[in-house]
Parts: C-alpha cells; sequence; structure tokens
C-alpha cells in the first residue's frame, strides 16, 4: 500500500532525500549544490532545506507494510534496520550548526541550545506548556538525542526508552529491575504516561494524575465509576487512583500499595468516615477489628474485596452483590451476598436434621427468624467483620430502628438462648426441644 508522504514523515527518508538533493543540484541544472548554500548565511541555508523540502515532498512515496502480527502490542525496542541521520548531518552542512566546516568537537556551535535546535524544530511545541522536563529546560537536546546519527528512532542514545530514562532516573532503574508486579505500560515505554519534553500535567503527564490518565486505558473503570450508586471516596479524594495503586507497580497484586486488600482498606477506614451520597458516618473498622479478634472469613484471609467492590457498586455499602438494607425484608437468597459462601439451605427449610445447628429439635431456627414474608435481615444478629463475645459472630448488641440493645446470648452445649428487648429469654436444644413461651 502506496501513500503520499508529509511533513511529519520519517526524519530517515527525509535525510536521505536532502542528501541525494543537494548532492545531485535537486534534480537539474537550475538546482542548488552543496558548495553554493554553504556560502548563504546560516539563516538562509534553513530557509532553503525547508524550501527544496516543501517543494518535493508531495513527489515521495512510503510503502508501508502491513504488521506481521496483530497480536504484538509492546515493541519497547527502538533500534532502525538502517542507521538514522540527521539531516543537516547527512547532507555534510557542518556548518548550519558548527562555526567550523570541520569541527573537531561540540564546542564551536554557531548558538547554544535549545536556540540552534529551535532553528529547524519548533520551540512552541517543545516548551509551550506548563511543566517542563528538566534537560529540555535545560536546553540539554543533547543528552537523549545525538545530532548526527543513531542506530534508533528519533536520533536517540538508547534503543529502549527506558534505558534512556532510567540512565538518569536511576532509582527507577533500581524498580524495574527489582519489582515483580509492574505496570504493563511502565514495562513497555515510559513515554505511554509522560511526554518527554513538556505537558500541562505534573510530572509530565499525558493527563492529570488522579484518576484522568488511568482512565485513559481502563475505560471500563471510567464508566463504572460513573454509573455506580454506592460510589468510593477515595477515587476523588487525595491522589485517586494512587490512594490504593502504585502506577509504576508493587510486588502485590493490581499494583497495590499494600500487603493485603484489607491492609489497604484499613490506611483510611481507621478512623469513622462519612458517605458522600448520604452523609451516613461509617464505622471505624481498623478500631473495630482491633477490638473484636474473631474475625469473618473474608477479613481472617485479608481480603475486603470479596465483599466489596473497591470501585463502588449499586449494591449498600458498594457490596459485590445486593443486600437488604432494612432490619426487616421478605425473603429472597438473591438478595444476600451472604449466600455466595454460605449455604441458603440453611434459611429456606422450615426443618432439618443437619443443615445447620441453630435448631430446637428439628425445627430450624434461621427460618424462623428470616425465611418470612416479614424476615428479619442477617445483620440483626451477625456482625459480618467481627466479634469477641460471643461465637458465630453474634452481636453483642443490635440496632432496631434508632435503638440500640444487647442480645444477652449463652452457649449451650447442645444449643443456646437470648433475651433481646424484643422478646423475654428463649432458647432451643438440638437434642431436646424446649417450648418457649408465646
Amino acid at each position: 500500500m502506496m501513500k503520499n508522504f508529509t511533513k511529519k514523515g520519517s526524519l530517515f527518508l527525509i535525510s536521505i532525500f536532502v542528501t541525494i538533493l543537494f548532492l545531485n543540484g535537486c534534480g537539474g541544472g537550475g538546482g542548488t549544490s552543496v558548495k553554493n548554500v554553504a556560502e548563504e548565511a546560516p539563516a538562509q541555508k534553513v530557509e532553503k532545506v525547508a524550501q527544496e523540502i516543501a517543494a518535493q515532498e508531495e513527489k515521495i512515496e512510503v510503502a508501508i507494510v502491513p504488521a506481521a502480527k496483530e497480536e504484538l502490542v509492546f515493541e519497547p525496542n527502538l533500534k532502525q534496520s538502517k542507521k538514522v541521520t540527521h539531516p543537516p548531518y547527512g547532507s555534510k552542512l557542518c556548518s548550519m550548526c558548527h562555526k567550523s566546516s570541520n569541527p573537531k568537537d561540540g564546542n564551536d556551535l554557531t548558538m547554544e541550545q535549545p536556540d540552534l535546535c529551535y532553528q529547524c524544530h519548533d520551540k512552541d511545541a517543545k516548551e509551550g506548556k506548563k511543566f517542563i522536563h528538566g534537560p529540555v529546560a535545560a536546553g540539554a537536546c543533547s543528552i537523549c538525542h545525538n545530532p548526527h546519527d543513531s542506530e534508533n528512532s528519533s536520533l536517540l542514545r538508547y534503543s529502549n526508552v527506558n534505558e534512556l530514562c532510567t540512565s538518569c532516573h536511576s532509582a527507577k532503574g533500581e524498580f524495574l529491575k527489582n519489582t515483580e508486579n509492574i505496570h504493563p505500560p511502565v514495562k513497555d515505554s515510559c513515554v505511554n504516561c509522560h511526554d518527554p519534553h513538556t505537558e500541562d500535567y505534573e510530572f509530565q503527564l499525558r493527563a492529570d494524575r488522579k484518576k484522568d490518565i488511568c482512565l485513559t486505558c481502563h475505560v471500563d473503570k471510567q464508566d463504572w465509576i460513573n454509573s455506580v450508586k454506592s460510589k468510593h471516596g477515595a477515587i476523588n479524594m487525595g491522589t485517586g487512583c494512587q490512594n490504593c495503586h502504585d502506577p509504576h507497580g508493587t510486588g502485590q497484586p493490581k499494583m497495590m500499595k499494600a500487603a493485603t486488600v484489607k491492609d489497604m482498606c484499613l490506611k483510611c477506614h481507621s478512623q469513622e468516615l462519612v458517605t458522600d451520597e448520604e452523609g451516613y458516618k461509617l464505622q471505624n473498622i481498623g478500631k473495630h477489628l482491633d477490638e473484636n479478634p474473631d474475625w469473618h472469613g473474608p477479613i481472617q484471609w485479608g481480603d475486603c474485596a470479596m465483599c466489596h467492590n473497591p470501585h463502588g457498586s449499586d449494591n449498600l455499602r458498594m457490596l459485590n452483590k445486593p443486600f437488604p438494607k432494612t432490619f426487616y425484608s421478605k425473603f429472597d437468597e438473591k438478595n444476600y451476598i451472604c449466600f455466595e459462601c454460605h449455604d441458603s439451605e440453611k434459611i429456606k427449610k422450615a426443618q432439618t436434621i443437619e443443615d445447620t445447628n441453630f435448631r430446637n429439635g428439628n425445627s430450624n431456627m434461621h427460618f424462623v427468624h428470616v425465611g418470612k414474608e416479614k424476615g428479619r435481615t442477617c445483620r440483626a444478629c451477625h456482625d459480618f467483620h467481627g466479634t469477641k463475645d460471643y461465637p458465630h459472630h453474634l452481636k453483642k448488641k443490635t440496632q432496631f430502628g434508632k435503638i440500640s440493645f444487647p442480645l444477652r446470648f449463652i452457649e449451650t452445649p447442645t444449643g443456646g438462648s437470648c433475651a433481646p428487648a424484643c422478646h423475654a429469654r428463649r432458647g432451643y436444644d438440638r437434642e431436646n426441644p424446649i417450648k418457649n413461651l408465646k
């Protein structure tokens, strides 16, 4: 496939064209020779080269070769099949940059960098934004680019962008060598996220660092966090996504900044917080877990995300599945996240001898309490994070409306009893059923 070459085309092809242009007199007797150009003033030389290239570039065609493998995603190697030559150097126009036509070193430049470079390159494109990369601000273009020729794209001094960047940013170089879980865009090339010259965002990022830069790739997360009803405040506070994730990588899955999801959550949830949507005061979970060491399974495994979606959800408290919001609710196992792990048969059967130990003889007390038109929800009796005084993650106190009252549970070898404010003490016994007063 062929197409016209434009001003943004390959430097390599331009350099070849310029070389032919001057060595062959621009294709005819009326052309400009190397000798004639060399005798003109520097500004005229630059203009002359630009005019000749502009006059001929529409005639240049480039063969576009389709990629051999569509599945190839990362290709950090910038080494070219043929050496890339800077057009003035390839045309042997040394005096365009050097005072001497036969320079021995780089100390005889006609002017200092970057002004020398800006005789041809667009200054506004390199310095026209808020945050400027140090070498660009210092005018040290040749730190990254070879002004004569290179085996690498864009005349870079290294065949890999990350090697070039880490030649200065040595700490990141050690990180890349020693970190097990590196963010794929970082492993591929630093310039996926950072502009090496200038940008309007801190650290020359290509978008705002809180979340916009992340969402340029993670578009599914953008749609999700914008649409869910129960939003995670951490996404919009502080450093956004970086509150939890390191954008370069960590030794943990998902580039998490803590050893476990629980540890990550407790960095914020060890204080009382308020939800953005309802102004509801959230519990200090860190303190609660310290005081209640009998932890629910997901807490023991350090995985809060088993129950909660850290990016938000349409369910109560960002749960991954629904859970009733009220103390009473008609039982429907599809409305309880609990049954992602627990067997719903312990609720649904009125009579059983094996599905639950919470029974009075064969009478299933879970069914009595929960499996009704006006059933009590699991949280009426159980704490989902941790408890201390009672077994089975039973709460010491429960909340009914604005009233908090104790369960006063007493366990026996074959059953137990409780005496909350809603009724007098009632018991259950698996072997010798108890007849409770109405």
